[in-house]
Parts: structure tokens; sequence; C-alpha cells
């Protein structure tokens, strides 16, 4: 449930970060405030197609805040509540990944700049409670990112021990098993068409299901 302070209800949001780097840590951060405009302005942007977004700028400060983390991984930094908002434009300067950056040079992110403003990150969701992504779901714990991808696909896998990953092309066709570990690993797709594809995540009873598109 959302967190009542000083008479105001602090909400939570996740936002999503597409990071060069490979890094599953980057893919997203959750960012506090109780701040109606802002509130209201992103319940009104995840309403929108993500392309059609704002993303987050504001305050940065050092420590999570007791709510900044991407599944098992906790930040070194989280937004100040109420000193970040949504913008169309910022300097390029404080453009950066929330953890191959900003993590990696916490003392010069918080310390040097004071600011972050991720152009990749924009809102995704309202979280009731930032526990919450500890307890992921199964479907939601273990991903695949870039998509579209072109030559490589990176897991990230935060549920099980072990799981099996079978691809399918769009007739349904199987194209490869493959077995993994929890462990942040890759899948080589270079060897695949253009076109849309189907990925079948197995961890005994437990079975989902995502669509990527490779495009060369």
């Amino acid at each position: 449930m959302a967190i009542v302070a000083d008479s105001q209800t602090i909400r939570f949001f996740e936002f999503t970060a597409s990071c060069g780097h490979g890094n599953w840590q980057d893919t997203s951060f959750i960012a506090s405030t109780s701040d109606e405009i802002v509130i209201d302005t992103v319940l009104s942007n995840l309403t929108r197609p993500i392309s059609q977004r704002k993303f987050i700028n504001g305050n940065i400060d050092y420590g999570n805040g007791g709510f900044n983390h991407n599944a098992s991984h906790w930040f070194l930094w989280h937004f100040i509540p109420n000193q970040w908002t949504l913008a169309e434009l910022a300097v390029e300067v404080c453009d950066g990944c929330p953890y191959s950056d900003v993590d990696a040079d916490t003392a010069y992110w918080v310390g040097n700049l004071g600011r972050f403003c991720p152009w990749s990150g924009k809102p995704v969701r309202e979280i009731p409670n930032p526990e919450e992504i500890r307890s992921l779901s199964f479907e939601d714990a273990v991903l695949f990112f870039p998509n579209p991808a072109s030559d490589k696909l990176f897991l990230k896998n935060n549920f099980s021990d072990n799981i099996k990953i079978v691809i399918y092309n769009d007739l349904g066709q199987e194209i490869k098993t493959i077995p993994f570990s929890k462990q942040n690993e890759n899948i080589e797709i270079d060897n695949l068409r253009n076109g849309i594809y189907f990925l079948k995540t197995i961890d005994g009873c437990k079975v989902d299901i995502k669509k990527i598109v490779v495009q060369k």
C-alpha cells in the first residue's frame, strides 16, 4: 500500500531504462513522490504508448532511499522525493544508465552533477509497495532484452535455479531448446532471420511465453 507521511500519500513508480551496456540491472528503477501534480502527470503518461511518454528528470542523493531497486539489486542512489518531474528535453550531461553509469560512479553523479535525467527512463507502472518487485511473478521475473533484438538476447532470471527456454517461429515450429541456470546469460540469435519469434520459458509446471522481434 502507499505510505502516508505528513498528511501526504507517497506513491511509487517504476521506470524503464534502455541502455546499451547489456547489464540487466539497468532495465528499471523506482522513484517516489507525494507531489499531486507530478503524480497526475505520471498517471497521464501511463495511458500513452511508451514512445510518447516523457522521461524522469530530477535531483538525486546517496542511498536507495528505502525503495530504489531493480529485483534483487538495490541501487546506491535514489531520486529525492518531490524533487523530480517528467520532461521532454534535458541536457545530455545528465543522461545515462542507472547501474552502469550512476551506480558505477555515484560520487560523480551525486556529488558533482546532483541530477539524473535518463532519456530512456519512462514510467511503466505504479507500484503499491516498493517491496512488490522482490516478490516477482514467474512471468515478470524471467525477462529478455533488448526487444527488438539483432544478434543476441540477454536473459534476466531472478526466479529459478534451472529453467528451459524453447524458441518457436511464427508458424509454431520449434527452432531450438536452451537450458539455463540462475545466472545472467545471453542467447545467440544471429542465425535467426528477421521476423517474430516466441520464447517459451519452462520451470516445472510454470510456463510463460513472450514474443520477440528479430530485426537486423
